[in-house]
């Protein structure tokens, strides 16, 4: 039958009992599928991680702008690395250093939380860093 139609014999269930075999043009399946595949690839949304950096005297309105695209940026599933920057004399307070990430993460709790502790790197660039990941 396959044959008289100018079509193909295609396996489609080889493990049923009993196997389902159907007639249809193979290349025009193949073409559906690769082009289903391609359309599907194209709607997903790839997370990245992206970096705010911050230093410990940020003054109020910097903040809220801060905050203001971190909202952004976990509204559209990306995940955040907060860097705080510690210069000079600031690292006798770091104590400070964890309020202000407490804060930033009290602020942002609604719509992330924080995965894993707070990393503190203290050779180098001086920091201190936490990733937050949306809800």
């Amino acid at each position: 039958m396959a044959r008289r139609q100018d079509l193909d014999l295609v396996l489609l269930a080889p493990n049923g009992d009993p196997p389902v075999a159907g007639i249809m043009d193979f290349g025009k399946w193949l073409y559906e599928q690769k082009s289903k595949a391609r359309e599907s690839k194209r709607k997903q949304h790839s997370t990245e991680v992206r970096e705010m950096r911050m230093k410990m005297k940020i003054d109020t309105h910097d903040y809220q702008v801060k905050v203001r695209k971190m909202r952004e940026f976990l509204d559209s599933k990306d995940r955040i690395r907060v860097t705080l920057i510690i210069r000079g004399r600031e690292v006798l307070h770091l104590d400070l250093a964890h309020k202000l990430l407490d804060r930033l993460t009290q602020d942002l709790s609604d719509i992330a939380k924080v995965e894993g502790r707070p990393r503190v790197i203290l050779e180098g660039r001086k920091s201190i860093q936490i990733m937050l990941v949306p809800r």
